[in-house]
């Protein structure tokens, strides 16, 4: 396995982990938070808005400036 597939296997896990967790809390009926409630909860103070922006800008010079 070659580097470039080991990252795209990654990322597609990381991709399902995300969809299982979004689906589960859409078939709870509110119980479990979904994925907006979880970025609206991490985005509420400063340091999570930080981290958001650092989090964003890693991944953008990551994944598409290639």
């Amino acid at each position: 396995m070659t580097g470039r597939q080991a990252t795209l296997l990654v990322w597609a896990v990381l991709a399902a982990v995300v969809l299982v967790f979004q689906l589960a809390a859409v078939m709870s009926g509110g119980r479990r938070p979904g994925l907006g409630t979880m970025v609206r909860w991490l985005t509420a103070g400063r340091v999570g808005r930080c981290v958001a922006v650092l989090a964003w800008m890693w991944l953008g010079w990551h994944a598409f400036a290639r």
